[in-house]
């Protein structure tokens, strides 16, 4: 029979709030001005509007990119200076994963069985002890 493994993980793709707004904005841009540059060479027969979608493809990357760093020095800068800030830096985040012992699929802490290999979950005490660690921390309103 298997359990249910609980391990703590890290977030290291974290986005910040605030510029990086402005930076996806100017990435969606780039696609669109791309994808519209492969329509306008399909209509015209001229390959030059599909290198302009490209540049401005390439140009909403590198904005977005910019954007991004800048939102992430500024959240840093609150926080060295000790100003109120909600938005958590990069890769500082946490939580935790449940996994099936036998194949190591990711399950819900509730699940009575894994869907990847149908391997049976411990008995209903494990399974409370779970949903009772989920509902403290849902209460608290934070990852430990």
């Amino acid at each position: 029979m298997a359990t249910i493994v609980r391990q703590t993980v890290q977030d290291t793709l974290g986005k910040e709030a605030g510029l990086a707004v402005t930076g996806r904005a100017f990435l969606a841009s780039g696609i669109v001005a791309a994808l519209g540059g492969i329509g306008l060479a399909a209509a015209t027969g001229r390959f030059a509007w599909i290198f302009g979608g490209l540049a401005c493809l390439v140009f909403g990357a590198a904005f977005h990119v910019v954007f991004g760093a800048l939102s992430e020095i500024i959240i840093l800068l609150k926080r060295l200076c000790g100003l109120p800030c909600s938005a958590q830096p990069s890769g500082t985040a946490s939580g935790e994963v449940f996994l099936c012992s036998e194949c190591g699929c990711m399950v819900y802490a509730t699940s009575e069985k894994c869907l990847k290999c149908g391997e049976a979950f411990d008995g209903p005490d494990a399974k409370k002890e779970a949903v009772s660690e989920i509902q403290d921390i849902s209460e608290k309103g934070e990852v430990p």
